[in-house]
């Protein structure tokens, strides 16, 4: 018992390990040509809206997970650098339909040849993995992803 629980703790700490050097990498910046800089939050609307994944607030933070007011923060900032142009929906005065401009898809087409490149890494070592292991790895990313959901929603404070 004392292995599995040593195992346990060591799996744990090494996630915990890989999740600190995610989370560092999206806090780097990216350049993106003539001196301008863009945040990895930035780089995620500005992927999506490229991609045509999300052209509002409301789908990108369905998309996300975060709010529509976080998503409305980074769009600001993306429209203020002139990456993304905002216009009214028509039949909906409320929402703002995105899309790139030509600094936007310049800025596009730079950060997707440097992720194509950061997949192709990715890609290379995953494409003759043994399906078993795909499914392992799944199984224990969603069991993570519950205790993570149970951790955060036990931390909430209790109503009275």
């Amino acid at each position: 018992m004392d292995d599995k629980l040593a195992v346990t703790r060591e799996m744990m700490m090494y996630f915990i390990r890989v999740n600190k050097k995610f989370q560092k990498f999206e806090k780097n910046p990216i350049e993106f040509g003539e001196g301008k800089k863009l945040y990895p939050s930035e780089i995620h609307i500005l992927d999506a809206v490229g991609n045509g994944v999300g052209n509002n607030v409301t789908v990108l933070s369905q998309k996300f997970g975060i709010t529509k007011g976080a998503v409305s923060q980074v769009v600001n900032k993306l429209h203020e650098k002139n990456l993304i142009k905002k216009e009214k929906m028509d039949g909906n005065a409320k929402e703002v339909k995105l899309t790139l401009t030509r600094h936007g898809r310049n800025a596009f087409k730079i950060q997707d040849d440097l992720h194509k490149n950061f997949e192709n890494e990715f890609f290379n070592y995953f494409k003759n993995l043994e399906q078993y292991k795909v499914d392992s790895f799944f199984e224990i990313m969603d069991r993570i992803d519950l205790f993570m959901d149970k951790f955060l929603n036990d931390q909430k404070p209790k109503k009275k």
